[in-house]
């Protein structure tokens, strides 16, 4: 279907100016994705006062709960500092004091969810070890220790020390590590926004910005640092395609500036320059990369006018009907085609179609009678040696020659109609299976009918003119009561042992 786009000229300006992508995050197999951030002094923290900080979209959870690192930077020799979770769906908060026991926190009660964005962050003041869920502490701890530098990498995703293990499985967005402890309402009030104006206190920050959300991106193997340190990111054994293991769509928080606001009016479809396609109105936004760390929102209202129809069509068909742009329609219903308009939406035919299903034109033989298979179908006899002449009043399902000839029937059901091949009847089939000498009296009659020929036992069967089965008796005697048909003309079948033989009477 083709699509039509309105841009302002200011848009048309930044698209062709920058790169454009959206919020995006990275997703982690759980296996053996891991993004290395080196070891840069700016994270080598030491002292008394840290807080870590991240978005995370868990998509299942690791037994133990330090075998999911969200941020690590752990030292064997007991230093450093990890954000984990884990067990359930519990989150752990841990730093290193040297040699000896670790001093971590872990949340009671499983806190996390699956397949959900949450904040999540740890805090250390000096005196007490904090972890908060979406701004909001849910545990803390007395302590007072001192940091112990770890000079090990900063690993987001995993844990480095451990040969690239203890693997996140999922989605992470917006890391932040600081050497300060921000406080509660700090946290609560700037976790949804980007950072625009980085405060020195700030030693790592990734926003995951990069990429086509789900799109090929195997060129794109760092993260950049937006805090003015150089701890870029390198991602290793990433899939770069997809939507795991690769670029995908992060959290949405608020951007730095709306650099312009764009009405779009598009048929069918709309695809955003991050390839999202857009079937429903509504606003959307798109992020440019800037000159700060603070990325730029394009905003686009999209409209979908309704589909024009230029033309309804009712029609029918018999096995299949197609329409003029090639659609094939095999059952009854309404369909539409689309045809491209160079200058508007595409206009649309609408076809309300009734399939009248296929016809069975064959038929079996017994003597001289020849029945169609079509039980539904209207039938009209013929004459294959006259023709193809209508034979007048032969209409049933069955037909009952009486003198030799070709002979076939025309097979209707709705508009579909076929012809049966012809069967040949001559003297000999009709008169070899025939009981002799059979003959009904009266004829017209009222109430009885009496039948005299050379049978013994034998079972007749009337027949309405359409071929309806009225009625099926032994012929015990040689009387049939009449009486209660309606008056009109029937056939009679009589059938005594491997010979019948077939004659009308009138009801009247």
């Amino acid at each position: 279907m083709k699509k039509i786009y309105v841009f302002a000229a200011v848009l048309f300006f930044i698209m062709t100016s920058l790169s454009s992508f959206s919020q995006n995050s990275i997703s982690f197999d759980g296996t053996n994705d891991q993004v290395d951030c080196g070891n840069n002094t700016s994270v080598q923290i030491t002292g008394t006062t840290l807080t870590l900080e991240a978005w995370i979209y868990p998509t299942s959870w690791k037994s133990q709960i330090w075998q999911g690192n969200i941020i690590n930077k752990e030292s064997l020799a007991g230093g450093g500092y990890m954000l984990r979770c884990g067990s359930g769906g519990k989150l752990n908060f841990n730093i290193g004091s040297g040699p000896g026991p670790w001093n971590e926190i872990t949340s009671v009660t499983n806190i996390l969810t699956l397949n959900t964005w949450q904040h999540v962050a740890g805090t250390y003041d000096g005196t007490w070890m904090r972890i908060y869920l979406n701004g909001v502490i849910v545990d803390s701890l007395a302590k007072s220790i001192l940091i112990v530098n770890s000079t090990s990498s900063l690993g987001i995703g995993y844990a480095p020390i451990y040969a690239g293990s203890r693997n996140f499985p999922g989605k992470i967005d917006e890391v932040r590590i600081w050497n300060i402890t921000r406080t509660k309402d700090e946290i609560a009030a700037n976790m949804n926004n980007e950072l625009c104006v980085i405060p020195s206190s700030v030693k790592a920050y990734y926003t995951f910005n990069h990429g086509i959300a789900s799109g090929t991106n195997t060129s794109i193997t760092t993260v950049t640092d937006l805090s003015g340190n150089v701890n870029t990111g390198t991602l290793t054994n990433f899939a770069l395609t997809g939507s795991t293991s690769n670029w995908v769509t992060g959290q949405t928080l608020t951007p730095g500036a709306v650099v312009s606001s764009n009405n779009i009016s598009a048929c069918g479809s709309y695809t955003m320059p991050d390839g999202r396609i857009i079937t429903t109105p509504g606003t959307y936004y798109d992020t440019l990369p800037s000159s700060t760390p603070c990325d730029s929102l394009i905003g686009y209202v999209i409209t979908f006018p309704p589909a024009i129809i230029s033309n309804t069509v009712t029609d029918s068909g018999c096995i299949t009907y197609v329409t003029p742009m090639g659609t094939v329609i095999s059952s009854t219903g309404t369909y539409y085609d689309t045809v491209s308009n160079a200058s508007v939406c595409d206009t649309t035919i609408r076809y309300n179609i009734t399939i009248s299903g296929a016809v069975d034109d064959s038929v079996f033989r017994v003597g001289g009678r020849i029945t169609s298979f079509d039980t539904w179908a209207d039938h009209q006899w013929v004459r294959c040696d006259s023709n193809y002449a209508p034979i007048s009043g032969a209409t049933g399902r069955f037909y009952v020659a009486t003198k030799a000839g070709d002979y076939a029937v025309i097979v209707k059901r709705g508009i579909c109609v076929d012809t049966s091949d012809c069967v040949n009847i001559t003297l000999t089939s009709i008169e070899n299976n025939s009981i002799q000498n059979l003959e009904v009296y009266p004829n017209p009659a009222t109430s009885l009918i009496q039948i005299v020929g050379d049978f013994n036992q034998a079972t007749y069967t009337i027949y309405s003119v359409n071929g309806q089965l009225i009625d099926k008796s032994s012929l015990t005697n040689s009387n049939i009561n009449i009486s209660e048909l309606d008056n009109g003309v029937y056939f009679l079948e009589i059938e005594d042992k491997n010979k019948r033989s077939f004659t009308k009477f009138v009801k009247q």
